[in-house]
């Protein structure tokens, strides 16, 4: 079989709009693929298409001379991604092209049914079979790998899952342009500490994306990422697992690890969401110790029977607990919920407005329902027949994915839908003009102005996506700071 020697790492879209001056997020999953072809001694470069377009990638390919470009693949905008691999390949037709990420994963053979360049498709975690897959091993004998035989797309089956993830080197990014991804001293450095979620929350694609059997690394190796970035300057860590806090005595050695080793000043968020019954008091006490600031909660539904029917597998009581507990002890708080679940009312959103305003916390966000295929939900929704569009129209167009009801039920028409979305964009925004209002009180009068232009669909939606526009900003403030001082 053909051996593969030079591999170009690619990220694709993952938004829609102009690319140019907005910030791309670095991929931890392409990281520790780097890290495994790395290790084998097999030569590889970065490309992120956030920092060019199609045309820079092509004359990227054509510098560094791969023989196996690697994509890692979004679900949401796949059609436009299948597009950029179908030039991608049009103008290097020998060149074989590799898939792996979230798409591939979820979607499995459809991939590369529906895009006939794409040459493999590594399903879940890809650190080992992309390693066999370059060292030309036959491919049948390959596992979590798909691929073309005599026309026909064919799987080679689940690969065991990596038991021991403190073998698996933690990203460092050589050759990546960090200096475009870490602009400030506040730009977080991702971290991944487990993988794999055990819950069947309906909506949730995750566990179909990164498996459902949980596994995690070792504080140790935990910190040994976090020092190494620590020495080189960094203190901001953002956690980007779906269950940090699933075993709290890990937590507990990670907090403990941090401290024997003396690393002061870190400033850690868990954004990704973590459970509300997988905290209490004790615990958070000890992660604020060590330098956790910010905690995202997955609420969903401040009502039980929501919860009960999106087998969220929580209560409300042990959601109010932790969002007092984490607001009394100064943490950072933000909360996700979803509008219109199955079985959801007007007055079960009322619900969730309710417990929202009841607390100080920073942020909320509530969701379109995305119905993702294969999950739960997407299935429940199609045989009912309460879908609006089809996967293919809201998984390819922003303005769906983001502002349009997907779907109807008898307790929510559609109608009801386009009004609980907007008034609960309302409430988003009146939470985060209330924090705004917290930061700019020293300015007086001018404190509500600037806090309503701060939420204005201007500011937020068009000039914040920009990260010279959030530079220029900082710097604006800090001026205005001194200037008060004096």
């Amino acid at each position: 079989m053909t051996k593969f020697n030079r591999v170009l790492l690619v990220q694709l879209l993952h938004h829609e709009g102009p690319l140019k001056g907005t910030d791309p997020f670095i991929s931890a999953g392409l990281g520790y693929i780097a890290e495994s072809l790395n290790r084998e001694g097999i030569e590889h470069d970065y490309f992120d298409i956030g920092f060019g377009n199609i045309h820079s990638l092509l004359s990227k390919i054509e510098e560094f001379e791969p023989d196996l470009i690697g994509i890692r693949m979004m679900t949401f905008l796949y059609r436009k991604n299948y597009a950029i691999i179908k030039t991608i390949k049009t103008r290097f037709k020998d060149i074989k092209i590799v898939v792996g990420g979230p798409h591939i994963s979820t979607m499995r053979k459809m991939v590369l049914e529906e895009c006939e360049e794409i040459d493999f498709g590594i399903v879940l975690e890809g650190e080992e079979t992309i390693i066999e897959l370059c060292s030309g091993k036959e491919l049948d004998a390959i596992k979590g790998l798909i691929y073309r035989e005599n026309g026909t797309v064919r799987y080679t089956g689940n690969r065991e899952f990596i038991r021991n993830l403190d073998e698996v080197s933690y990203p460092k990014y050589k050759g990546f342009p960090l200096d475009r991804y870490f602009t400030s001293e506040n730009t977080p450095i991702p971290i991944i500490t487990s993988r794999g979620c055990p819950y069947k929350c309906i909506y949730c694609p995750v566990a179909l994306a990164i498996g459902s059997k949980f596994r995690a690394r070792g504080a140790t190796n935990v910190v040994d990422e976090l020092e190494y970035w620590y020495s080189k300057g960094h203190v901001v860590f953002s956690i980007l697992d779906d269950n940090f806090t699933l075993v709290r005595k890990r937590v507990y050695e990670i907090c403990d690890e941090i401290e024997r080793r003396g690393l002061k000043g870190l400033t850690i968020t868990c954004g990704n969401g973590v459970r509300a019954d997988k905290v209490d008091k004790p615990l958070l006490q000890r992660m604020k110790e060590v330098g956790f600031t910010h905690l995202s909660f997955g609420v969903e539904a401040a009502n039980n029977s929501v919860l009960h029917n999106l087998k969220k597998g929580e209560d409300i009581a042990d959601i109010e607990r932790a969002v007092r507990l984490a607001c009394e002890l100064g943490f950072s708080v933000e909360l996700f919920f979803m509008v219109g679940s199955p079985t959801e009312t007007w007055e079960d959103i009322e619900d969730s407005v309710k417990l929202t305003l009841r607390y100080p916390i920073t942020n909320v966000k509530f969701f379109n329902i995305i119905p993702y295929p294969h999950t739960e939900l997407h299935d429940w929704l199609e045989k009912n027949n309460y879908l609006v569009y089809s996967p293919e129209d809201y998984l390819n167009n922003s303005s769906i994915h983001d502002e349009k009801p997907l779907f109807f039920t008898p307790e929510l028409s559609i109608s009801d839908r386009v009004k609980a979305l907007r008034y609960t964009r309302g409430v988003s925004k009146l939470i985060r003009k209330r924090e705004h209002m917290k930061k700019f009180e020293r300015y007086g009068v001018l404190a509500d102005v600037l806090s309503t232009l701060a939420v204005s669909d201007l500011v937020e939606n068009r000039l914040m996506t920009y990260s010279f526009t959030r530079r220029l900003l900082r710097k604006f403030g800090r001026l205005l700071t001194r200037s008060k001082s004096y």
